[in-house]
């Protein structure tokens, strides 16, 4: 479970990064580098498991690869929701300001959306909707990387 945890340091040193210099990522620009840090983990931990015994079943694969997806995926949402609540703290107000701001620009009355945006856009919410993302995401990507494991990787270990 070490190679979750080091791909989740990394994402997060690089968002921390990110934000000091300050580039932050805007809302879903970042699930780029969690995909790519998500197959990066699921596929090593399987090619772990082929390199101890080629003998591996698929479903012992699926086991690992979606085990270490989900500690990824549980270290991030812990981690988002710590940035967003003492880290960066104004994002969502000003996220949420100018989202207003555009509603009103088109029409809307202030006093309807500002409610519904302060309810919706919080940092509990938005880490547990990258949980579920991560998990699902990382839930196909495990199937993929072990069929792929089973069926190819497993023929050139022999």
């Amino acid at each position: 479970m070490i190679l979750p945890l080091l791909a989740a340091i990394a994402v997060i040193a690089l968002r921390l990064v990110l934000h000091t210099i300050e580039r932050p990522v805007e809302g879903t620009g970042f699930m780029l580098v969690h995909f790519l840090a998500l197959v990066t983990v699921v596929f090593f931990a399987g090619a772990r498991l082929l390199r101890q015994d080629r003998h591996t079943p698929i479903a012992m694969l699926l086991r690992t690869g979606f085990r270490s997806a989900a500690v990824y995926a549980v270290a991030m949402a812990v981690f988002l929701y710590a940035y967003f609540t003492w880290y960066d703290p104004s994002y969502f107000q000003q996220r949420i300001d100018h989202l207003v701001w555009r509603g009103v620009s088109e029409g809307q009355p202030e006093a309807i959306i500002r409610p519904r945006m302060e309810q919706f856009f919080t940092p509990f919410n938005y880490a547990t909707i990258t949980l579920a993302t991560l998990l699902l995401s990382g839930g196909i990507l495990t199937v993929i990387a072990a069929v792929f494991q089973h069926k190819v990787l497993r023929r050139l270990r022999r």
